[in-house]
C-alpha cells in the first residue's frame, strides 16, 4: 500500500501484476478498514486498485454524518477525482490494459457515475444507484451489479429504472440478485451481512475480472 496525492485527491496504491486496474470508491463511512480490506483482496488477486479518499480524510461516527459529508460532495469533484484514478493507473497499467470502477453503497453509485462519465473499460457495483439512468447511455464497457432481494430501496430502482433504460440503450449488464440478502450484505458487522452472498459474490467478481484479464492480454 502507498498513499499518493494527485491533483489534490489522496489515494491509497495497491499494486498488482496484471494488466487490469480498479478505482474503488469506499462506501458512506468513507475510507475505512473495510474498504482498505477489499482494496487489499483485489491487490492480491493480482489487480491494481486506487482506493479514492472522497472525505478527505473524515471519518464520520455514525450513518447520519456521513451522510452530511455525502451531501456535501459535488458531482463534479466525484467526477474529477476518479479521473485521476483513471490517469494514475493508466501508468500502471499500460496503453492495453482495462481500468474500471468498484465501489460499494454510496460508493457503488459513485463507481457508476464515474463510468459513465469517464474513459472506463468497466464498472462493478455493489447495490449502489444514480440519480440520472439515462447516463448510463454513456458506458464504454460491462456493468456487474449485485443486489440483495430485500434491499427495498436498490433493488426495485434497478428492476423498475436502470435496467429498462440498459436495455434501451443496448449496454450490457450482469445482475446477480441474492435471495434474503439485504443492503450492503457485502460487508462484515453490517446489519445486513451475509456470509454466503458474500462470498458468491466476490467469487462472481473475481471471476468477472479475469474476463477483462483476458481481454488485456488479448488487446496485446
Amino acid at each position: 500500500m502507498k498513499e499518493i496525492s494527485y491533483k489534490g485527491w489522496n489515494y491509497l496504491e495497491y499494486a498488482g501484476k496484471v494488466p487490469v486496474g480498479l478505482v474503488l470508491v469506499h462506501q458512506i463511512m468513507g475510507l475505512d478498514d473495510y474498504a482498505k480490506s477489499v482494496a487489499a483482496q483485489l491487490s492480491d488477486a493480482g489487480y491494481w486498485v486506487m482506493a479514492v479518499d472522497l472525505f478527505r480524510g473524515k471519518h464520520p461516527d455514525s450513518f447520519k454524518a456521513g451522510m452530511e459529508i455525502r451531501d456535501s460532495i459535488k458531482k463534479e469533484a466525484v467526477q474529477e477525482a476518479l479521473s485521476g484514478g483513471w490517469h494514475l493507473l493508466r501508468e500502471r497499467v499500460g496503453s492495453g490494459g482495462r481500468i474500471g470502477t468498484i465501489g460499494f453503497c454510496m460508493g457503488g453509485g459513485f463507481a457508476l457515475y464515474g463510468a459513465c462519465h469517464e474513459s472506463f473499460d468497466f464498472c462493478i457495483d455493489f447495490y449502489g444507484m444514480i440519480e440520472n439512468v439515462e447516463e448510463v447511455e454513456r458506458l464504454s464497457g460491462p456493468t456487474l451489479l449485485m443486489l440483495g432481494s430485500l434491499d427495498e430501496r436498490i433493488t426495485p430502482w434497478a428492476f423498475s429504472s436502470l435496467l429498462p433504460m440498459m436495455a434501451k440503450k443496448q449496454k450490457r449488464i450482469d445482475i446477480h440478485l441474492y435471495p434474503n440478502a439485504r443492503h450492503a450484505f457485502h460487508q462484515p458487522g453490517r446489519e445486513g451481512y451475509n456470509a454466503e452472498a458474500a462470498k458468491d459474490a466476490w467469487s462472481k467478481t473475481l471471476r468477472f475480472l479475469e474476463d477483462r484479464r483476458r481481454e488485456a492480454i488479448t488487446a496485446k
